[in-house]
């Protein structure tokens, strides 16, 4: 899974290891999300979100979107 997680958390200046702490997580969980794609809980996910101040779907799931639009994929919208 591509996230923007590293993105958004530099964004705001704040380091791995105080993004671990607030989400009472490890520094290696956060640096496997960021980097290796590895898939957060929902809670973590929801919590990584709350302690950057932003809405989830900005970090985790916008890529999925564009992911499909560049493959060609057509999105739909009920």
């Amino acid at each position: 899974m591509n996230n923007r997680l590293r993105e958004v958390r530099e964004d705001i200046g704040m380091s791995v290891a105080e993004l671990a702490r607030r989400v009472k997580t490890s520094r290696q969980t956060i640096t496997n999300i960021e980097l290796h794609g590895q898939e957060p809980s929902v809670g973590l996910a929801l919590a990584i979100a709350t302690a950057l101040k932003t809405d989830p779907y900005n970090i985790f799931f916008v890529n999925i979107v564009i992911q499909d639009l560049q493959k060609g994929n057509s999105i739909e919208v009920s």
